[in-house]
């Protein structure tokens, strides 16, 4: 499920590919219609301050950010930075002991490796 342009990132286009893999008899077009509602269901939630809870994996929330002054280093200026709000992923149990199961063996150059579960 690996990328060609960026061998170690899961790209959307692989959800797609991977979708095509286990629903086979579903066109294209329709399962890359499901990856983006998900997506924009996500999008849509957290625009709205809601969290989003996917159980095992984890959790989406925003937090606020508050605004604060600096010194732009190029100019010199004391500047403002506008409060805003900052997307927040907080790993779930089953995530967490999975990942941290991973031995050394299965990594390459210090990345996962990614694979199929097996059926």
């Amino acid at each position: 499920m690996e990328s060609e342009r960026r061998p170690h990132s899961v790209l959307k286009g692989d959800f797609v590919v991977r979708l095509q893999q286990d629903f086979s008899q579903h066109l294209k077009k329709d399962l890359e219609t499901v990856v983006d509602v998900v997506f924009d269901t996500m999008i849509s939630a957290l625009k709205e301050k809601r969290r989003i809870e996917i159980r095992g994996i984890g959790n989406f929330s925003l937090h606020s950010q508050k605004g604060r002054k600096f010194v732009n280093p190029k100019t010199g200026r004391l500047t403002t930075c506008p409060a805003s709000y900052r997307v927040v992923f907080k790993t779930g149990k089953d995530l967490k002991s999975s990942v941290s199961s991973v031995s050394n063996e299965s990594m390459t150059n210090g990345r996962f490796k990614i694979s199929s579960p097996d059926k």
